[in-house]
């Protein structure tokens, strides 16, 4: 690696595909080798100077055998998804924030909560990995979920994806499209901004509408 450039990423499904992955070993997996149309596990990892990134944790859409939507991203006039509840957006979160913590104890990268913290994994050559949210659905208007996720380490959070919540209105798999598709962040989701920036979570604006 160290004549490699070394890659940090600003999104990966990672956990996401662990979580849905039949495999109950889930860190054996990341560190042996997953398939081959996943992205991103350590070999792969090592070899192409992967340094870090944010790891995103993504509950998807109820029935959703398409996580990622592929096959709507060509339409012009896809409607939003409908919104997520958050008792069902809650599980699968914790599931894979739980990979996440799993994959730390077996040594397979570090989470960081810290500027400093990247660059000591960094320089011992660990992979230095973000706790991200895409999407709040798991968190409430009272933000006693978002107080427990930053203590468990969540340093980043899209309010939204591409389907509506309590905090906003993502923008729709429609191309070629406006991003100005409907209302912006809710009193709640002008709350959730503050809030994280209180607490120093990052806010990132993928997937909100103008």
């Amino acid at each position: 690696m160290s004549d490699t450039i070394p890659v940090f990423d600003g999104h990966n499904d990672t956990l996401l595909n662990l979580h849905l992955s039949t495999e109950a070993d889930k860190a054996r997996l990341f560190m042996e080798g997953a398939p081959a149309n996943w992205h991103i596990d350590l070999p792969r990892a090592r070899t192409g100077g992967f340094a870090g990134g944010m790891f995103a944790v993504f509950a998807p859409s109820s029935g959703d055998d398409d996580p990622g939507l592929t096959a709507s991203v060509l339409g012009n006039d896809e409607p939003l998804p409908s919104p997520l509840p958050m008792g069902e957006a809650r599980l699968p979160t914790l599931a894979m924030a739980s990979i996440l913590f799993r994959l730390e104890r077996a040594g397979a990268l570090a989470v960081c909560r810290s500027a400093a913290d990247i660059r000591a994994a960094m320089d011992r050559d660990t992979i230095a990995a973000v706790f991200h949210i895409e999407g709040a659905e798991a968190i409430d208007a009272d933000f006693v979920m978002l107080d427990v996720l930053h203590a468990a380490g969540l340093r980043s959070l899209g309010p939204v994806w591409s389907r509506p919540n309590i905090f906003g209105h993502g923008v729709p798999f429609r191309y070629p499209s406006s991003p100005d598709t409907g209302p912006g962040l809710t009193d709640a989701g002008k709350a959730l901004v503050r809030a994280c920036n209180e607490l120093n979570i990052l806010v990132d604006l993928s997937h909100i509408n103008e």
